[in-house]
């Protein structure tokens, strides 16, 4: 068993109603939805970061329709105008520290900074690389996906990793499919430094109650997910942490996890 450092970047936000998150709550409570990255280090492997914010390209590749809908759905309000890297400069790391970068699916708020670390290698599942190529217009647009903010040469760069796989290959990255919110989404399951198993959930959830209590977001949202493969990834979470409560299960916008940002 390796243990990992790990620590929450966040280059930007989003606000919207608790009652669009999850079932019963609040139309009145509204909520900030961070955009994180999480940096792990390795003791042999250096840095690996999961998923690359908004970055200022948001705001670029939304000038103009069909594009400009997304920032229209989404109010992006960015915290660090150089994006993540601005975040890890803060920390003393260059984009080529990076190694690895994991994408856990291709929707923009992760995958703003890509063009930031053009010597990484980059890992995701081949499922929602599939599904995200050749997406352009309106298509593009209501999968989330905005296609300017994906390097040309990131089809050259790609692993494909999906259920099970040993990312590093030494069991200390496990991967885990989280299929619903997103074609091929993934988690990486680790061992902290803390003596605490952590699991990043990405988006198969967006509040940490959602897992604990089984609660599906709003049926508004239905149109955005895989209902279905949604319903059945939230009960693997929630079987989960009550099977094994010390696993630390973290979903990428809940505001537990935005209250342990360092960058």
């Amino acid at each position: 068993m390796i243990p990992l450092q790990w620590q929450v970047l966040s280059d930007g936000y989003t606000e919207a109603p608790e009652a669009i998150a999850i079932q019963g709550g609040s139309w009145f409570k509204k909520l900030r939805f961070h955009a994180t990255a999480f940096l792990l280090r390795h003791p042999t492997e250096g840095y690996l970061l999961v998923d690359s914010g908004y970055s200022q390209r948001f705001h670029t590749e939304t000038h103009s329709f069909p594009a400009k809908l997304y920032a229209w759905i989404t109010h992006v309000t960015l915290t660090e105008p150089q994006g993540v890297v601005g975040c890890l400069a803060k920390l003393g790391i260059a984009p080529t520290d990076i190694r690895h970068l994991i994408l856990t699916h291709f929707h923009a708020d992760h995958t703003g900074g890509l063009r930031d670390f053009p010597h990484s290698r980059v890992y995701c599942s081949e499922l929602a690389w599939n599904a995200c190529r050749g997406l352009y217009g309106f298509h593009a647009v209501r999968q989330g996906i905005l296609p300017g903010l994906l390097p040309e040469d990131l089809a050259e760069r790609l692993t494909f990793v999906d259920e099970g796989s040993d990312l590093l290959g030494d069991g200390s990255v496990k991967v885990l499919a989280l299929p619903g919110h997103a074609p091929g989404q993934i988690g990486l399951h680790f061992h902290a430094q803390e003596n605490r198993d952590v699991l990043l959930a990405a988006d198969a959830c967006w509040l940490s109650d959602a897992f604990r209590h089984n609660q599906m977001p709003h049926l508004l949202t239905r149109a955005l997910h895989d209902w279905p493969r949604y319903h059945g990834t939230l009960q693997r979470l929630h079987d989960l942490h009550r099977a094994e409560p010390r696993l630390r299960i973290v979903p990428s916008h809940c505001p537990e996890t935005a209250a342990l940002i360092q960058a």
